[in-house]
């Protein structure tokens, strides 16, 4: 930015515009406020801007350009339901950005871990695809360098364990901890040589290329060069063959200071970073986003805070562009549940306690990033057409959380059934073996699987539920489906809404080897990713009423996830009005998300109206009822 002469005009508006006050004091001091529109497509040359293109939906492609092609202040916001393209339109603008010679490096960033791995996953693909196809046509051009960027410490512990010669492992916390392929970690060892990643070639980044030929003019007898010799240890260190000696220099040494530099070094080669807006503010990854990154790009934008978009992008405009969802996740305070004066959980407060949240500010962080630019009147770039889910699979969805865009909406011709034979396979197996009735010509609805005497369980004064007679249901239907049809169970993934149920459908899970490929998961972790069959253990019951599940946003992420088949286990009377009596009163798990009754009872009457619904028993030697009733005995039971 600062090569940008309209630099300073474009901060004073830009800040005028997030605290709302609009442009015309600005005017009235003699600011310039109308600045020209951003084109993205410049000093693109036509053959990279039409590759590029290519791998953008065909319908979507002419409408791209013209958005793309005239951003106010650089900034762009799409929006669209899952599975309408926003990923793959993501990382085609990235590579785009790339190799638009005025941009080169782009900071991208989500609001989760497994968002970030996913992004950058997808972009990583088609910038391989991309380059591919333009050498292809004699386009001179080098791979791009994307780096998965975690905390710095870590990268530089593993990054010495590797060129030791030591194993390690990802981290435990989650599915998506710290990764080696691609991590700042992995392209240093490349840049140093080492014999435990791929070896740089000429073909790939050039800036990184040239800085590893620099450092093997370390190890050349009679070559100084001056500016690199902190490093001559660390290059001596990787190119030792011998483990033992391995081992004695990882010991022995002291490279923690001339690795930090070198990382820096290597960072600042990088094509695309992308972290989470917290790890963004760490030195090395602030460093690369405020000297070397001059375009940003957001993945679900409407998951991140405002003080997240702020963080990344910083206080002046540069080429910034949104991906999200309006319906999809809202960010998550975990201060919303806190209250004032006591430790006590919003559960146990009577209703005048409720009044006095401990951060009286945490409605205002329900506005997103990604909503804040829509409430101000940016333009927005939607997205109506269906790409990914068999055709019919979306329809739940589009007439209950989406009915405003049933006007617009369309599937493509990659929704035709021919182009999903595991979803195909699965609903001529289910007519056969639980005689529900078709879901029309060339189409796929859901199933639902309405689990009786699966009661849902908590302990006493904790919010979280499980359903373990249900999650024995799910891995009976799952083992059996899986030997009939011989599915690979990499292609199923389980969600569900309580931590407490997931931990119950791994237990139940870990007594069978055959599913030890199917990916149990939250829902809300899950956001993001997809898979070919998606299982929605939905928990509650009629005797619980539909309590988080029937937050929108949560369920319109449960019922997206998609390709080829959707399977809902639970109880299809859940908001039935002749069992409010039985229900409990109850509220969302988090404080600031409410839910809907009417949202998820349509949900059930449509699913109800098809007729797809299969009954199920649960057998009462699981999780027996005698337990709980002499639970419900104990003392911190009854309170």
């Amino acid at each position: 930015m600062q090569q940008d002469t309209l630099a300073s005009n474009k901060k004073a508006v830009f800040n005028e515009l997030l605290i709302g006050k609009g442009l015309w004091n600005l005017h009235q001091s003699g600011a310039k406020v109308n600045l020209p529109p951003f084109d993205l497509f410049k000093d693109v040359p036509a053959e990279i801007r039409d590759t590029c293109l290519g791998s953008v939906f065909e319908g979507d492609r002419s409408k791209v350009q013209q958005y793309f092609s005239s951003l106010h202040f650089g900034l762009g916001i799409v929006s669209g339901p899952p599975g309408t393209g926003k990923s793959t339109l993501a990382s085609a603008i990235t590579v785009l950005m790339c190799l638009n010679p005025t941009i080169k490096h782009v900071y991208l960033s989500a609001a989760s871990n497994e968002a970030t791995d996913n992004i950058l996953d997808r972009t990583d693909a088609l910038a391989k695809s991309i380059i591919k196809k333009l050498i292809a046509d004699d386009v001179s051009v080098n791979q791009l360098m994307v780096v998965r960027g975690y905390r710095l410490k870590d990268e530089q512990d593993k990054c010495l364990r590797a060129l030791a010669g030591l194993r390690f492992k990802p981290g435990s916390r989650s599915a998506s901890a710290w990764r080696f392929e691609n991590s700042l970690c992995w392209w240093t060892l490349r840049v140093l040589g080492s014999s435990a990643v791929p070896k740089l070639t000429s073909g790939d980044n050039s800036e990184l290329w040239d800085l590893h030929q620099r450092l093997k003019g370390l190890s050349v007898p009679g070559v100084k060069r001056s500016n690199m010799s902190e490093f001559s240890s660390l290059v001596k260190f990787a190119e030792e063959q011998d483990p033992a000696k391995k081992r004695r220099l990882y010991s022995t040494g002291s490279y923690e200071k001339p690795l930090r530099n070198l990382m820096a070094l290597v960072i600042k080669c990088s094509n695309v970073v992308a972290t989470t807006p917290a790890t963004s503010n760490s030195f090395l990854y602030r460093s690369y986003n405020s000297d070397v990154a001059r375009g940003v790009i957001f993945d679900e934008a409407a998951t991140l805070f405002c003080s997240d978009g702020l963080l990344v992008l910083g206080n002046t405009p540069r080429p910034m562009i949104m991906f999200g969802d309006t319906k999809q996740l809202a960010p998550v305070l975990p201060t919303a549940m806190e209250l004032l004066h006591t430790g006590k959980d919003r559960r146990d407060k009577t209703p005048e306690e409720k009044q006095f949240p401990t951060n009286r500010f945490a409605n205002f962080y329900r506005i997103s990033w990604f909503h804040l630019f829509i409430y101000l009147g940016w333009p927005v770039f939607n997205l109506y057409r269906q790409h990914r889910m068999a055709q019919g699979l979306f329809d739940l969805s589009l007439n209950t959380v989406y009915p405003h865009l049933i006007s617009h909406f369309e599937y493509s011709s990659h929704c035709q059934l021919k182009n999903f034979p595991i979803g195909t396979q699965v609903e001529n197996y289910l007519r056969l073996e639980h005689h529900i009735p078709s879901a029309g010509a060339n189409q796929i609805h859901p199933v639902f699987f309405n689990c009786l005497k699966c009661p849902c369980r908590n302990y006493p004064h904790k919010a979280t539920r499980f359903n373990p007679r249900q999650a024995d249901l799910i891995a009976e239907f799952l083992v059996k489906m899986i030997e009939e049809l011989k599915l690979n169970p990499a292609d199923i993934a389980v969600i569900t809404y309580y931590r407490a149920n997931l931990a119950a459908i791994r237990k139940r899970f870990r007594d069978d080897d055959r599913l030890k490929d199917v990916t149990p998961s939250t829902v809300n972790t899950f956001q993001g990713r997809e898979a070919q069959i998606v299982v929605l253990a939905l928990c509650v019951t009629r005797e619980t009423g539909p309590s988080f599940v029937a937050e929108q946003r949560s369920l319109n992420v449960a019922l997206t996830r998609q390709k080829s088949s959707l399977l809902i286990f639970g109880d299809i009377e859940t908001t039935n009005q002749r069992y409010r009596p039985l229900q409990e009163e109850d509220h969302a798990d988090d404080g600031l998300q409410k839910p809907d009754g009417t949202v998820i009872g349509n949900v059930l009457r449509t699913i109800a109206g098809s007729r797809r619904v299969v009954n199920l028993h649960g057998n009462p030697e699981i999780d027996p009822d005698g337990n709980w009733e002499t639970l419900t005995r104990q003392p911190e039971f009854l309170g």
